[in-house]
């Protein structure tokens, strides 16, 4: 009896044991990897045919499928890449791994920009463009505004190679708002002009950009008034078991038309509770070589024929030996970051977020350009030295994430703070007086924000408030002698402030299957205080100057898809943005010979949006969206003729300049409208295309003149090639004329750099690919602009890049 019970436990033992070993023994480890790169494919889904089992790829790609026959037929699919279907043995047989080809038209796609939280474009109104991370690597562009031309979302206006001003809807500098990590950058010195501080945010760092088109006042409040940037920083990823992995990647890239140098390294350590992401980049940008290919009737447009040297004390001018090579173009940058994440439940997450830019001193190209010709037909320059000092940038912000709290499904909380320090150098030519303008910006930043989904509708809402303390100096020096002398400050000498607090809410109802509807509300509330002391020169305001401004924005938006395949959108919305200190009490020359004083009349700028889109899938591959909008800009502020203590006149750092201030122009409008097409020729080659077209009109007593920062027509149309580890694209980038009767007459349109005629339109043809000879190593190609085409991009003092090699080589590990 004894023997018979010890048999059946064994033969129990026997059969426990052999069913564990099948089905460890059918348990796949498998590897999803895109087949361009050869990274890996996160959130990929393979499953059997049958139904036997399926299972969810991880962040490394991997994915763990069990009960698997070697002829069972798996099917891998991504909203990102094209279906695949594979028999189970051609898999292993493979190591393991199975490759995606990207889509052309994803099925899907997630923003968190619109609302601050994960939500699928397809429920949004906004025309909401993405840069994701794989583009950003193919784009491989030397700064973030040389990615946001080259990707053709925005326009991108230059004054020299060290920045990169973007225009959304015909808004530019402080009247769009860049984030990054969902802290805002924009400060109280934002100025209304060009702005280059998008230059500070590295994008070897940037896991993806989000552009909102249109005002986006409701959830980020004033400034954004033609749309938001959203920059989104890498992280790295928990692991799901216990372990540390350790990894990263590197990065050495050289260009020919600036003989840019730059080096790039990351480490990445993950464990179940902790990770870790690390980033360095170093890059060193030569003087920029323009094209030499130019129109018949212009054949020595944007020439560089001159440059200043000082010798025996003395300034000298010198003949460029190359024309074509923009001489005072060449600076260094360098960006450092780190994030720290760490969890301490189920449901929170930690993070601390450090980030640091700087750079060497960036020339004002277009001011050093600058020259007549005297009476002896000598060229007589206008400065000897013009520079921006190192523009540093640094945050440090912590992250609270919470989740299903009684309050909210989400929560994000973000404390902040960020320091920032421009500087202005300049000297006159045959002057020993050198003008040192130094801004100093200190922000503490607090957002909260939640969202709570009950039933259908979906509500998000939150409280944000800023903090600006700015610091102005200035001062002279006789670089003969040393000597300091007066100068005057470009901001207020005795300091000024500016606050910002608001609360907001937001919410979506799903209507039935067709229908979303959404709308929102936010309360804004801006302090601006700033004291003026100067007792030595023109005494602008003395005394203190105070401002507060209150404002509502609101949203209502109807979004209709009679099936899958089409989307309807209707949004009406505004803007508001308050007047910040670079508006209200900058002294500035704007250009050679006017001069921009201080108006403490000035009033809050304000939209009204109202917008329609068609969005069309067909087959699965192919889509076309189309987008048109009407915005009435009331308060707009443009800079006009002024008077100072009756004066309209003075003389400002030792030239005779006209008075000008910024006024509110009563009314202006702005209408355009946006294309994107593109089609899927096979799995493995598309053809996408984007136009824009902006109008803009300042409405005066006697009719109507152009408003500022209007871009031409401009697009892109490119092919792109996918192939087993390489990707090949052929594109174009254009704009349209920018004729001399569609400039504003503000000066911010910079006409003396165009030609008489306006800026003239352009093309560039170009081509890139990248080859992936293993899992950790890629190599990359581009040549830009082959025709080595001579242009200037709308409002710039700086040529673009002639033809342009550029060549690196990534590793990752």
């Amino acid at each position: 009896m004894q023997e018979t019970v010890n048999t059946a436990q064994m033969r129990g033992l026997l059969i426990f044991c052999f069913s564990v070993c099948a089905y460890t023994c059918f348990a796949q480890a498998l590897v999803v990897r895109n087949a361009v790169d050869l990274h890996p494919v996160e959130g990929a889904v393979i499953r059997t045919l049958n139904g036997g089992g399926s299972c969810l790829s991880d962040a490394r790609g991997r994915c763990l499928l069990s009960g698997v026959g070697g002829s069972d037929t798996l099917v891998i699919s991504h909203v990102s890449y094209a279906m695949r279907t594979m028999v189970a043995r051609d898999a292993w047989d493979a190591g393991g791994e199975v490759h995606l080809l990207p889509r052309a038209v994803p099925l899907a796609e997630f923003v968190v920009s619109a609302n601050r939280f994960r939500e699928p474009t397809e429920d949004l109104a906004e025309r909401v463009e993405v840069i994701d991370a794989r583009d950003i690597a193919f784009l491989d562009q030397p700064t973030t505004g040389d990615l946001l031309q080259n990707a053709g979302t925005v326009f991108v206006q230059k004054s020299q190679m060290g920045g990169g001003s973007p225009v959304i809807r015909g808004f530019e500098a402080s009247r769009i708002l860049l984030v990054v990590d969902g802290v805002r950058m924009n400060n109280a010195i934002y100025r209304a002009g060009h702005l280059q501080d998008i230059m500070t945010v590295d994008q070897q760092t940037v896991d993806r950009i989000e552009v909102i088109s249109g005002p986006a006042s409701v959830v980020y409040g004033s400034d954004a008034l033609g749309g938001v940037i959203h920059m989104i920083t890498r992280a790295a990823p928990f692991l799901d078991s216990a372990g540390t992995q350790i990894g990263g990647s590197a990065l050495v890239r050289h260009a020919t038309a600036n003989n840019e140098r730059t080096a790039h390294v990351d480490l990445s350590i993950s464990r179940k509770r902790f990770s870790s992401f690390t980033s360095i980049t170093a890059s060193r940008f030569g003087d920029l070589r323009q094209g030499r290919v130019r129109q018949a009737d212009q054949p020595r447009f944007g020439e560089r024929a001159f440059y200043v040297e000082r010798s025996d004390g003395l300034d000298r001018v010198v003949v460029n030996a190359d024309p074509d090579v923009q001489v005072g173009t060449a600076y260094d940058q360098l960006d450092v970051m780190e994030k720290l994440r760490w969890r301490t439940g189920a449901s929170t997450v930690h993070q601390i977020n450090l980030q640091l830019s700087t750079s060497s001193d960036v020339p004002r190209y277009d001011r050093l350009s600058e020259a007549t010709i005297g009476a002896d037909g000598s060229i007589v320059p206008a400065h000897a030295e013009w520079y921006y000092g190192p523009q540093r940038r640094f945050l440090a912000a912590y992250g609270l994430e919470l989740s299903r709290s009684r309050w909210s499904d989400q929560a994000r909380i973000t404390p902040s703070f960020q320091h920032v320090v421009q500087s202005r150098h300049n000297r006159a030519w045959g002057s020993s007086r050198l003008g040192h303008r130094v801004e100093e910006v200190d922000v503490w930043g607090f957002n909260a924000e939640f969202e709570k989904r009950l039933a259908r509708h979906e509500v998000r809402y939150g409280l944000e408030g800023y903090h600006n303390a700015v610091s102005s100096k200035a001062e002279r020096t006789d670089i003969n002698t040393g000597a300091v002398s007066y100068l005057t400050t470009r901001y207020p000498n005795g300091g000024s402030s500016m606050s910002t607090a608001a609360a907001f809410v937001t919410h979506t109802f799903e209507a039935g299957k067709r229908w979303i509807l959404s709308d929102g509300l936010r309360f804004n509330h801006v302090g601006l205080d700033a004291t003026f002391a100067d007792e030595n020169d023109f005494q602008f305001l003395n005394g203190r100057l105070r401002q507060r401004h209150e404002a509502f924005n609101w949203r209502l938006a109807a979004v209709y898809s009679p099936d899958t395949t089409w989307r309807l959108t209707a949004l009406l919305n505004t803007g508001f943005r308050a007047p910040n200190v670079d508006d209200l009490a900058k002294v500035f020359d704007s250009a050679p010979g006017r001069v921009v004083v201080p108006n403490p009349a000035l009033r809050p700028e304000r939209t009204l949006n109202a917008e329609i889109g068609v969005n069309k899938v067909m087959g699965g591959r192919h889509s076309i969206q189309l987008t048109a909008f009407h915005t009435w800009f009331s308060d707009a502020l443009v800079v006009r003729p002024f008077q100072q203590n009756g004066r309209d006149s003075l003389l400002y750092d030792d030239v005779m300049s006209a008075v000008t201030a910024l006024t509110n122009a009563g009314k202006a409008l702005i209408t355009g409208a946006n294309a994107a097409i593109t089609v899927s020729l096979k799995d493995h080659l598309s053809w996408s295309n984007s136009i824009t077209y902006t109008y803009g009109r300042v409405i005066t007593g006697d009719g109507q003149v152009p408003l500022d920062h209007i871009p031409p027509v401009y697009g892109r149309s490119a092919v792109e090639l996918f192939v087993k580890r390489a990707k090949l694209e052929a594109y174009v980038l254009f704009n349209g004329w920018k004729r001399l009767r569609d400039y504003s007459d503000s000066g911010e349109d910079n006409l003396q750099y165009a030609t008489p005629a306006g800026m003239p339109a352009w093309i560039t043809y170009n081509v890139r690919g990248s080859w992936s000879l293993a899992p950790w190593v890629s190599l990359q190609l581009a040549v830009e602009n082959i025709a080595d085409r001579n242009y200037r991009t709308f409002a710039s003092g700086v040529s673009a890049p002639g033809r342009n090699v550029q060549m690196s080589a990534r590793f990752t590990f």
